[in-house]
C-alpha cells in the first residue's frame, strides 16, 4: 500500500471471472475515497456485501474505483448514502461490468 499527499491509497485488484461468474467495477469522484459501497442480490436486500472506493492506478493515471472482483451472475443493487434509492446492476457471466458515478 502506499500512501499519498491526500492520504489516499493506490490500490491493484485483481478480477475472477468465468462461467458463472462476472465482476463489477464503480469509477466515481474523489469525494467518495474510501467510502462502502454495498452490493445485494435482488430481492434478497439484507444479504449485502460491500467494498471500499480505493484509488487505482490504471495505464492513463489513476482512478477512484469500487470493485467487486467475482459476483454471480444475475440482477444485483447497490446502495450508498448518495443514493435516494438503490441502483440496479446484472451482473454478466464471464464479463467486468463498469458503472460511472463521476
Amino acid at each position: 500500500m502506499t500512501h499519498h499527499d491526500k492520504g489516499s491509497f493506490e490500490q491493484g485488484v485483481m478480477v475472477d471471472v468465468g462461467p458463472g461468474a462476472g465482476a463489477l467495477v464503480i469509477y466515481t469522484t474523489d469525494e467518495l475515497q474510501r467510502e462502502e459501497i454495498e452490493i445485494s442480490p435482488k430481492g434478497d436486500d439484507a444479504n449485502r456485501t460491500h467494498t471500499d472506493v480505493l484509488r487505482r492506478k490504471v495505464a492513463e493515471g489513476f482512478v477512484n474505483a469500487a470493485v467487486f472482483g467475482s459476483l454471480a451472475e444475475g440482477e444485483y443493487r447497490l446502495w450508498h448514502r448518495t443514493l435516494r434509492e438503490p441502483a440496479e446492476v446484472r451482473i454478466i457471466s464471464s464479463e467486468v461490468t463498469e458503472l460511472d458515478w463521476r
